[in-house]
């Protein structure tokens, strides 16, 4: 198995297809080893920097490097890159054992293990599930013992349950190779719990990078403030007493971690400051209750325990608001709810 990985630097990268500018000056670095996610909507310009490193596509100007080497004219072939996609392009008339033959035959049997498909190698395609699929299409591309494996939205095709078994499955077995992996996704709670470091993709241009905690807590750009996160947009933020006051043009947004519903009289330590809300919905969600309160004209949501006194939908309960971000122009500032620190200062 490969041991070392690969790392990997675009610099000022540019793409057009016709007029449209795919990528716009892409400056990133991937060091080897790294586990790293490529999120962003759709048309963000995440599948075309994957295709760019996979010398599927050629960048109109800058440069790709692969170990510190200039690959933008050189086969994607020669680059020690594997490939994942979406759809998992198996061949459907060749056998297990022959759709990871075709990367490189004598590794086939030490892949199947690796991948957990032995007992698989006679059977096609059709006769897998989705996530054995795309099990076998991991191992086809790692047959050639790459140093960098690129996957395009590579759980896409799965249902739910299988796809959050594989997440753990791919991180383990890049930990387990040491080589560098760069995965696309629109799926935020997939890069959060599977990446090392997320790369944000934002209209053809790299919005934020950082830890997935970092991206989290310290989003540098109001998009990534808005991506990042169950976000929602609040109107009439001066509304919001216990908060400082904003200017005309800048926005607030609340995450349900930011709040919390209390029953009347259940909220002892911010009764002061607490606000009263109608509850509009109460969605069950496994291990808690997403409660949607109206306050101020807008519809919150809010994180509540299932053993938690219970709140009916039409309740007047109190609602805290811990903090927000406020995001003003190019600027996203985290404000905390100036009550804090007189009632902490009180109990």
């Amino acid at each position: 198995m490969n041991e070392r990985g690969g790392s990997v630097k675009l610099r000022h990268i540019n793409k057009y297809y016709g007029t449209f500018q795919a990528s716009k000056d892409v400056n990133l670095t991937i060091p080897r080893g790294k586990l790293v996610a490529l999120l962003g909507p759709s048309g963000s310009g995440k599948t075309t920097i994957l295709r760019m490193i996979a010398g599927l596509e050629e960048p109109d100007s800058g440069e790709i490097l692969i170990d510190g080497k200039i690959v933008n004219h050189t086969p994607g072939s020669e680059r020690g890159i594997g490939f994942v996609f979406q759809n998992y392009a198996l061949f459907r008339y060749m056998t297990v054992f022959d759709n990871i033959a075709f990367g490189l035959r004598e590794r086939v049997t030490e892949l199947l293990k690796l991948v957990g498909c032995e007992g698989l190698e006679k059977r096609f395609p059709s006769q897998l599930s989705g996530g054995q699929r795309q099990r076998v299409a991991f191992a086809r591309a790692l047959a050639p013992n790459p140093q960098i494996l690129l996957l395009d939205e590579p759980f896409a095709a799965i249902d739910a349950k299988i796809r959050l078994e594989l997440r753990t499955w791919l991180r383990e077995m890049i930990n387990r190779l040491h080589i560098t992996g760069i995965f696309v996704t629109h799926d935020q709670d997939e890069a959060i719990e599977v990446a090392d470091d997320i790369i944000i993709t934002n209209q053809g241009r790299i919005e934020q990078t950082g830890t997935p905690q970092e991206l989290y807590k310290n989003p540098a750009t109001p998009f990534v403030a808005r991506f990042i996160g169950n976000s929602i947009p609040v109107r009439n933020y001066n509304d919001f007493q216990f908060f400082e006051n904003a200017g005309p043009d800048s926005v607030a947004i609340l995450r349900p971690e930011f709040l919390s519903v209390f029953k009347k009289g259940e909220n002892i330590q911010f009764s002061k400051s607490a606000e009263d809300a109608i509850v509009e919905d109460i969605i069950f969600r496994g291990s808690n209750l997403e409660i949607r309160v109206r306050l101020h004209g807008n519809l919150l949501p809010a994180i509540r325990g299932i053993n938690d006194p219970p709140v009916e939908i039409g309740e007047t309960v109190e609602v805290f608001i811990y903090r927000l971000f406020l995001l003003d122009g190019d600027a996203v500032y985290m404000i905390d709810n100036q009550s804090l620190k007189r009632e902490s200062m009180v109990i």
